[in-house]
């Protein structure tokens, strides 16, 4: 009876052994967080954010994404066309609504910007990018992850646009382009208040901690 016993508890010990380092080896499957990253800019005009980032000889552009929740009372706002400039550029501070974030973690799935804007009728194109060489034009331009084109219709209004299906890991950042549908196009980009807070959201796996931003 005892050699029973102890027989049982030695298979046991075996057991437990065999089991424990397959189940120390097994990692937790990361779940997507979901992530809004809203618009912001420092001054009430983005041109004028903008000409100050080229002044600055480049680098981020001033207008951020970022996860603070907008609680300026007025909304800043910036042209979506303008005539001088080139629309192969891989996001452009001083001619389209160009917004950078920080983001570490891979975006899967739709990411969708509700914009507000306020323009006659017109279409707006919409493209995201990760982890790009900044403002790189013509020969160095790089093709978004996405782009997509919308209609806007006229007077103030709230449009979504989504971007499907994405599958980009970011170790940096995230950035985002908003052009008018033509180069004299009067359209304003309105954002960064509470009334009109234009913002980006997506679901993301974490590359490290609880959030990507």
């Amino acid at each position: 009876m005892k050699k029973s016993i102890v027989a049982l508890c030695v298979l046991g010990l075996i057991g437990s052994l065999l089991v424990a380092p397959a189940s120390a080896g097994k990692k937790k499957k990361v779940k997507p967080v979901a992530t809004t990253l809203y618009f912001h800019g420092p001054k009430p005009l983005g041109e004028a954010d903008g000409a100050e980032w080229l002044t600055s000889l480049g680098g981020p552009p001033l207008t951020t994404l970022t996860p603070a929740e907008p609680v300026d009372a007025f909304p800043k706002s910036q042209a979506l066309g303008n005539p001088a400039l080139n629309t192969q550029c891989t996001g452009l501070p001083t001619g389209f609504p160009t917004f950078q974030g920080p983001l570490t973690g891979t975006i899967l799935g739709d990411a969708k910007i509700t914009a507000s804007f306020i323009s006659p009728p017109g279409t707006v194109t919409a493209r995201i990018w990760v982890d790009v060489p900044n403002f790189s034009c013509n020969d160095g331009y790089v093709e978004p992850a996405s782009e997509v084109v919308v209609d806007v219709p006229p007077g103030q209004s709230e449009v979504e646009i989504v971007f499907e299906q994405l599958n980009l890991t970011a170790n940096h950042w995230v950035l985002v382009e908003l052009l008018g549908s033509g180069a004299t196009y009067p359209g304003r980009l309105l954002y960064d208040s509470p009334d009109a807070a234009t913002r980006l959201e997506f679901n993301c796996v974490p590359a490290s901690g609880k959030s990507c931003a």
